[in-house]
């Protein structure tokens, strides 16, 4: 019986965790629920089935982004497992997102028979109905938030990214094909490895059967003998038969993936992945390094301007134009943009197919961007997205009206206070030994729906150490941890620790009385 670190069995009860072996455990396929529970996914097997069967041509839709490329190459990998020759299409993101019509006038003039949307699709109404016309069946494989429902056979929740929706999918199709034991589990394993990294990366809740399919799919990696993805690895910092951290998945690898997308083709994933040799395998994994390189140095860039174009009179959100910023980084300004003013920020730039503005959301705790763009609709051209991170369309003479309509929402509607940090549970620093670093590794994957323990140490001297970290200590014990805004102190220390790094997030001094956990 594992005896577990009494500071890890508190965060565990604080998160009404009862059976703390069972939570520990690795878990297998048999922990996961039965891929037919998830809706529709029962009618969209039969219809794929019998495409798969009557050899139509199947064209896989997916989107550029990571979640979009992932869970496109898992079900490119399990329908030619299943015999059939699909076609696969990730639009650059020049194209737009989404199902459009131009890619259904594409797919008529290829004898497209049946086409499935992975990552978009619920509400492309209009696209699926010309489809239909031109005698295309469409099949809807999403996650995000319905606006106007296509009127299509979808499986959709938003307890999935698109790729574990791909993975559940793939599940069901290779049961109902006769696929079992284990040549089911080990397709599954290889396919689990994308839908984890995809999983993080799109930051869906980790609780429940996503969390599972997540851990299931890290071990995976750090067995993983595909070249390109044991390279992205490598380049990570994860060492062979590591299992990595979240962290090093949504700071590391997802960027790489991500990159593809942004500042070159979504395909060359697609080709790492499904690359012949290891050596090939190996140089498209170079290839997505070196995009990401470049997606850094065009954020650095466009990040100057963008400060610059801050006001000192903040308002209560942000909508900022740069024409000449590239496409694939409006995400992550918008991003930095709500990271350094602490409130939600979209950031726009032009799109020279359309001759509109185009970019993305990011959003603050407490505070739906779908909700917002909903009052904002009559000066927008199209939306979409969640509730933290959303894309918008709209006409660039509205962009004025956008932000007045926004920031008029954003009055009314205000995002909720943000709480003080609290504590999961007390430390002592002399028990931050190696098998409380490994046990608390075993919490993971941290995300949304299971944070970053916070852990309470009283009677602590901070101290500088190199630019951004500090040496929290305690008796005689001293840890190394990120900080921005504490340069020495003393007093209690709440710290975030997850295995591989440590934060100090707060400082309480001695004078000051101490709230219960």
């Amino acid at each position: 019986m594992m005896q577990i670190s009494w500071p890890i069995l508190d965060v565990l009860s604080h998160r009404g965790v009862e059976d703390a072996e069972d939570f520990f455990c690795s878990p297998t396929w048999r922990d996961m629920p039965s891929p037919f529970t998830v809706s529709g996914v029962s009618e969209v097997v039969s219809r794929i089935g019998a495409a798969i069967r009557s050899q139509e041509r199947i064209t896989v839709y997916g989107d550029y982004d990571c979640d979009g490329a992932l869970s496109t190459a898992i079900l490119q990998a399990t329908l030619k497992k299943l015999g059939a020759r699909p076609a696969v299409y990730l639009p650059h993101r020049d194209e737009g997102y989404g199902f459009t019509e131009a890619a259904v006038h594409r797919f008529s003039r290829s004898g497209t028979d049946l086409v499935i949307t992975v990552d978009n699709g619920i509400n492309a109404a209009g696209p699926v109905r010309l489809a239909k016309r031109l005698g295309i069946d469409v099949v809807i494989i999403d996650h995000h938030q319905i606006e106007t429902r296509a009127d299509a056979m979808a499986v959709w929740s938003d307890q999935f990214c698109a790729a574990g929706l791909g993975l559940m999918v793939s599940w069901a199709l290779l049961e109902a094909n006769g696929i079992a034991g284990e040549e089911l589990e080990r397709f599954l394993a290889s396919l689990s490895r994308l839908a984890a990294i995809a999983s993080i990366a799109d930051c869906v809740p980790l609780v429940g059967a996503t969390r599972t399919l997540t851990k299931i799919g890290l071990a995976e990696l750090s067995q993983t003998r595909h070249a390109g993805l044991r390279k992205l690895l490598d380049m990570s910092g994860v060492l062979p038969g590591q299992i990595p951290s979240s962290e090093q998945i949504a700071f590391r690898i997802a960027p790489r993936i991500n990159a593809a997308g942004r500042v070159g083709h979504p395909a060359e994933v697609l080709r790492m992945l499904s690359a012949a040799t290891s050596e090939d395998r190996i140089e498209l994994a170079l290839v997505l390094d070196r995009l990401n390189r470049s997606r850094r140095l065009l954020e650095k860039e466009a990040l100057k301007e963008l400060l610059s174009m801050v006001q000192e009179d903040l308002p209560a959100g942000l909508i900022l134009y740069g024409p000449q910023w590239k496409k694939g980084i409006a995400g992550i300004l918008a991003s930095r943009a709500r990271e350094r003013y602490g409130v939600p920020a979209f950031v726009l730039v032009h799109d020279e197919r359309t001759g509109m503005a185009v970019g993305s959301g990011r959003s603050v705790d407490g505070f739906s961007l779908i909700d917002a763009l909903r009052a904002c609709r009559s000066v927008l051209h199209r939306f979409g997205g969640h509730s933290q991170a959303a894309g918008v369309t709209v006409a660039v003479e509205n962009i004025p009206a956008f932000r007045e309509q926004f920031e008029a929402f954003l009055l009314q509607h205000p995002p909720r206070p943000i709480e003080a940090p609290k504590a999961d549970a007390d430390l002592d620093l002399d028990m931050v030994n190696r098998r409380f670093h490994e046990q608390l590794r075993l919490l993971e994957p941290f995300g949304i729906g299971n944070p970053t323990p916070i852990f309470r140490v009283k009677d602590v001297v901070v101290r500088a150490a190199n630019p951004g970290f500090v040496f929290v200590g305690q008796h005689r014990r001293e840890i190394k941890a990120r900080s921005a805004e504490w340069s020495s102190g003393s007093g209690t220390a709440l710290l975030a620790l997850n295995g591989t790094t440590a934060s100090l997030v707060a400082m309480v001094p001695k004078s000051t009385d101490l709230p219960e956990i």
